[in-house]
């Protein structure tokens, strides 16, 4: 069935993991040297729930709670990699790497801007202030990099129906009028109603990369070297080149039900 094909990428990161080739378990660990031994260096995972932990000379994955500890290897599917060092984590805690993962990310539908050979990803939605922010820097680095701008409904009802008449009439001839229609956050001129035979899965498989990736609010980029940053750089082109921003710049979230909601 066509709704289900979204969840095949998730099948193949989990493939990903089997054609991985871990490095050999850590050694057993007694429970009681674990509390007693001093704690060497401590750092929170990009996992809900669980710390990588140096303490006598070993590395252990600890619980939030302290309660349960994992002697073991952790392998990061997505980047490749095992994570065996507290210095690790650092190295893949904010990166992406698309290439290994082999995501294609046209097709998720996204909207396609500029020339450039590096590719930068950018998830928006088309109601989003400080995606608006991300999407005006762009003019001026358009023929150093190609930008993929991914719509993922984050604000509400209404956002959703512009993903989808954007995701449509990106599907037509009229691909660029949905393309200035994003880039300006003008939808005053996109079809009023959404064609019966639109195919609707780039628009299910964005969202479920963004729900992969724990994609809870936008802008949020992905440079052409894995990097990630959630929100808006204060200069875009100075984050790309990997220099700290000036400011960062909150992210829009979802929405709140009120009471007008309902």
């Amino acid at each position: 069935m066509k709704p289900r094909r979204p969840f095949a990428l998730l099948l193949g990161l989990l493939v990903a993991a089997a054609q991985a080739e871990p490095p050999p378990p850590l050694s057993g660990v007694e429970p009681d040297a674990l509390i007693n031994a001093k704690i060497e260096g401590m750092k929170a995972l990009p996992i809900t729930g669980l710390q990588m932990i140096k303490a006598g000379g070993k590395t252990f994955f600890l619980s939030n709670n302290g309660r349960f500890v994992l002697n073991g290897t952790l392998l990061d599917v997505w980047n490749r990699v095992a994570v065996a060092e507290l210095e690790d984590v650092d190295k893949i805690a904010n990166r992406i790497d698309l290439g290994k993962m082999k995501l294609k990310i046209d097709d998720l539908g996204p909207v396609t801007y500029g020339t450039g050979k590096a590719q930068t990803v950018v998830f928006v939605d088309p109601r989003c202030p400080y995606c608006g922010k991300v999407q005006k820097q762009m003019e001026a680095l358009k023929a150093r990099y190609t930008f993929k701008l991914v719509s993922v409904p984050v604000l509400g009802q209404e956002s959703q129906n512009l993903v989808m008449k954007l995701g449509c009439l990106l599907q037509t001839r009229a691909k660029d009028k949905a393309r200035d229609a994003l880039l300006h956050q003008a939808y005053d001129s996109l079809p009023s109603e959404i064609d019966a035979k639109c195919n609707r899965e780039p628009m299910q498989r964005a969202l479920v990369t963004a729900h992969l990736f724990g994609i809870e609010a936008v802008p949020f980029l992905i440079a052409p070297d894995g990097r990630t940053f959630k929100g808006a750089p204060e200069n875009l082109g100075d984050w790309l080149d990997n220099k700290l921003p000036q400011t960062l710049l909150q992210p829009s979230r979802p929405r709140r039900r009120t009471s007008h909601d309902r």
